[in-house]
């Protein structure tokens, strides 16, 4: 069956219809096929599913036109709104309540485009359908008429040909401008995509981190023969060839990266770079949710940004703060936004046009929204359509392999002031830090032992990515416990490290923690930390960790200026530690490529790596954990009990633990925080893992707001009054 787009063409060249402004015209039939096109990936080809131009509508008379694009961002396998983790509904989740919005949003508008800014094929039991000639997210994307689709860096978490396979089987167009044939230079898939809504041409250029080279360093056949240029640079060549070519009337970003950084160059720095040249820059990646404008400036000067969304929710655009984007200040600003992750909004901009009296089009406004999908219907078809996937997905996580025995986090609950887990309804701790990141936990300790176990190494490195993990005692162990403990597909390596740079690596861990001040009886990571990157170390080492001492940093080429003084490791495998020593070390892939390989702490030759578990038919660490399950039909607390580490503050004689217990100011207000008569403050913006700001501390009111609710019968009622008003 010929693709509807290519249909369009065709129709539109049948009745000879061209561009109304009369800069080129369009011819779609009897063209020359570009020899460097593939329809499918064909190694130094770009992969090309489309014409150059997409006509949406070929109404040619109107003086006027809005054109309204629509996108999603990290959908993360998100199909249905529910996780799989958790075995729970997920009430602002899935491509199901977001098909629910689009009916309703095509009804105003046919001509919609429609877009996704990747992350979209890995995650939420995802992998479960990695073999399928197309992966029902993607089936889902083109079953809603997707137009376009940009690659994120976990779609590259997997073998190249799932990536190939998968941008081939989509039936829109699929861009990214700085993804490139290593051997050639030429373009993987195509930098950009010109639509034409009533004659009216409108660009979309895609962007992929830059940095998934680092984050995949321990799978290379993931990229195999791809590199991934700089973004700015990348970008500003792609727009000054889109511009040649086709003359397009408005120009839209569609860039898979955080608005500082994200794996390379950060939004901001784009946006402020070419605000002359972008009309909006539609984002992903953070998982946040966001509409600001970015005024022009030089690179390298400061960036102006500004919030431009209503009451601070970010659900539409305050236009008495936005004022009018109109000809008389377009080349001074360019508007920004982000739609959050799971499908938990619809990112939408309405762009409109008029002709001028040349025949021109100029912008006349546009205008942002960020529509929420929490509580909204899953659609009946969609839903219908892909049920097999829920089915299957809920079966695997539900699938019961052993039993827990014993405490793996002291007091229960992951909190370690109420002793309760997260609250999955207000997504995040109540009072303090996940117990198991701040003390040496069973909990913990099984990951790390797992990894230890299975590469041969003297040290292990771990993180506990969700504030949601836990294991309870007595209950049954599903598959879906495992994804609660390590929830990325993150493979296992074995690497040589002297002791110096071990020590660093520590220290650079460590430094995520804000330094304890007098007074504090918590701990809390520093502003921007994000909390998935802090890693916690086990096996044969014993160290003290000490929030007084110095951390470590680092200049602009990652040379150590200041060693840290944070971390002092007493022995590893039996013998005082010897930074000039070498020591067999466990990471996952991720903190491989992107810290300790980056960083020069391991040789990026590759030669120190002695363990690499793609080689191994139990490849990915979450998988390690349910095969240890499997295989014991148990895991068992009393197992992974060493005490091998702990904060110097934590000691019996450590200030925290004697403020807790002071019968002064400490441990009343330590006494309130058990109560849940006050409440902690979190980092608001860090929305994609929003950790605790700052220590409570007894001799700064600041550091701590009373909770409205805590007299509330609701228990959800409580927990939401410790979210704090913005």
């Amino acid at each position: 069956m010929l693709n509807k787009k290519v249909l369009a063409v065709v129709i539109s060249a049948a009745l000879g219809l061209t561009a109304c402004n009369g800069d080129d015209e369009i011819v779609y039939v009897d063209k020359p096929i570009d020899s460097a096109i593939s329809s499918t990936v064909a190694e130094g080809k770009t992969l090309s599913n489309t014409p150059d131009i997409i006509v949406k509508s070929a109404i040619q008379d109107v003086s006027e036109v809005t054109i309204t694009i629509a996108a999603t961002s990290d959908l993360h396998g998100r199909l249905f709104g529910y996780d799989y983790a958790i075995d729970g509904e997920d009430k602002d989740a899935g491509l199901t309540r977001i098909a629910t919005l689009l009916k309703e949003e095509k009804a105003k508008t046919s001509n919609m485009i429609l877009i996704d800014i990747g992350d979209t094929v890995q995650g939420n039991s995802a992998q479960l359908f990695n073999d399928h000639p197309t992966h029902p997210v993607v089936s889902t994307l083109n079953a809603l008429d997707y137009d376009l689709w940009v690659p994120g860096n976990h779609e590259f978490n997997f073998e190249r040909e799932f990536i190939d396979r998968n941008l081939a089987h989509f039936n829109g167009a699929v861009v990214s401008s700085n993804i490139k044939w290593e051997e050639s230079s030429t373009n993987y898939i195509r930098s950009f995509q010109v639509f034409e809504v009533d004659g009216a041409k409108v660009a979309i250029v895609g962007l992929t981190p830059s940095n998934i080279p680092n984050w995949e360093a321990s799978a290379p056949d993931h990229f195999k023969g791809l590199k991934f240029d700089e973004e700015l640079a990348s970008t500003q060549a792609a727009v000054d060839t889109l511009i040649a070519k086709h003359h397009p009337d408005v120009i839209v970003g569609a860039f898979h990266l955080g608005r500082t950084s994200g794996g390379g160059t950060g939004v901001y720095k784009i946006a402020a770079a070419m605000a002359d040249q972008f009309d909006v820059i539609i984002a992903g990646h953070e998982h946040a949710t966001y509409i600001e404008s970015i005024t022009k400036s030089e690179v390298g000067a400061d960036i102006v940004t500004q919030d431009i969304s209503a009451e601070g929710k970010h659900s539409a655009e305050d236009k008495t703060l936005a004022g009018v984007y109109d000809e008389s200040n377009r080349t001074n600003s360019v508007k920004i936004i982000e739609p959050g992750k799971w499908g938990s909004a619809l990112a939408k901009a309405d762009i409109k046009l008029k002709k001028n009296a040349a025949g021109k089009w100029e912008m006349v406004d546009t205008t942002l929204a960020n529509i929420s999908t929490y509580n909204i219907e899953q659609d009946t078809d969609i839903s219908a359509q892909y049920q097999y996937v829920d089915d299957m997905a809920k079966t695997d996580a539900q699938e019961v392999i052993g039993k827990v025995v014993g405490v793996f986090t002291p007091g229960g609950g992951a909190d370690e002031a109420v002793h309760e887990d997260i609250n999955n309804e207000v997504g995040r701790l109540y009072t303090t830090i996940h117990t198991a990141k701040v003390q040496d936990t069973p909990l913990m300790d099984f990951i790390n032992a797992i990894q230890l176990q299975e590469s041969g190494a003297d040290i292990s490195a771990a993180s506990l990515f969700s504030d949601g993990s836990n294991l309870i005692d007595d209950q049954d162990y599903a598959k879906k416990d495992s994804t609660r403990l390590y929830k990325y597909d993150n493979t296992l390596i074995g690497v040589n490290i002297t002791g110096e740079n071990l020590k660093r690596y520590m220290e650079w861990s460590y430094s995520y923690f804000n330094p304890y001040k007098d007074g504090d009886i918590t701990v809390s990571f520093r502003k921007g930390a994000k909390s998935y990157n802090y890693d916690q170390f086990d096996g044969k080492i014993n160290f003290v960790v000490d929030l007084t001492g110095d951390v470590l940093t680092m200049d602009e080429n990652y040379k150590v200026t200041n060693e840290g003084s944070r971390i002092d490791i007493s022995e590893i495998n039996g013998e005082p530690f010897d930074p000039n020593a070498t020591y067999k070390l466990a990471l996952n892939s991720y903190r491989y490529g992107s810290q300790v390989k980056k960083y020069g702490w391991v040789s990026d030759t590759g030669e120190d790596k002695f363990y690499d578990s793609v080689n191994e038919t139990t490849y990915a660490i979450r998988d390690m954990l349910t095969g240890f399950v499997l295989t014991n039909k148990a895991v068992n607390a009393g197992d992974y009990i060493n005490n091998n580490w702990e904060f110097k503050q934590y000691q019996a004689n450590g200030a925290i633990t004697l403020a807790r217990t002071d019968k002064g100011a400490g441990q009343a207000l330590w006494t309130q925080l058990v109560n849940k008569e006050i409440c902690v403050k979190i980092d608001p913006e860090n929305p994609k893992y929003p950790g605790i700001l700052h220590s409570v501390n007894f001799n700064d009111a600041s550091s701590y707001f009373a909770n409205p609710n805590k007299d509330n019968a609701d228990q959800d009622k409580v927990y939401e009054g410790c979210v704090e008003a913005p």
